[in-house]
């Protein structure tokens, strides 16, 4: 399954400083986000609603960014905590805990940046 969603917001980087209560809309909003895109997807894929919730899952981040300047990895990891909270509260994981995140990729669209998810239902979960 492939979840699609914008790029996650400067402020949800380590390393930004932005003020707490603006850094707290900032995950509400992407963990809202990332549910939305969640659900519909699983709404639309019948052969996954039957096996909801997965107890564990591979995650393969691929960002997609306008050009190719240079990116820290562990940085956009970091950034999608928000994303994978949402992925629980959409009720396709029981926990995050089951969630074994790939190191991210990264690619270059200039038309449409995003980060695609793609999730890989681990057996036995």
């Amino acid at each position: 399954m492939t979840i699609t969603l914008p790029l996650p917001p400067k402020g949800l980087s380590p390393n930004d400083r932005m003020h707490w209560a603006w850094k707290a809309a900032a995950v509400k909003k992407y963990r809202s986000w990332s549910a939305a895109v969640t659900r519909t997807e699983i709404a639309c894929s019948l052969e996954t609603c039957l096996e909801i919730p997965w107890k564990a899952a591979k995650v393969q981040p691929v960002f997609y960014f306008k050009d190719r300047r240079r990116r820290d990895r562990d940085n956009l990891a970091a950034s999608l905590k928000a994303a994978y909270d949402g992925l629980v509260d959409a009720g396709l994981l029981v926990d995050d805990e089951g969630l074994v995140p790939l190191p991210p990729e990264i690619g270059v669209d200039k038309d449409n940046p995003r980060v695609e998810l793609i999730l890989t239902r681990i057996n036995g979960g």
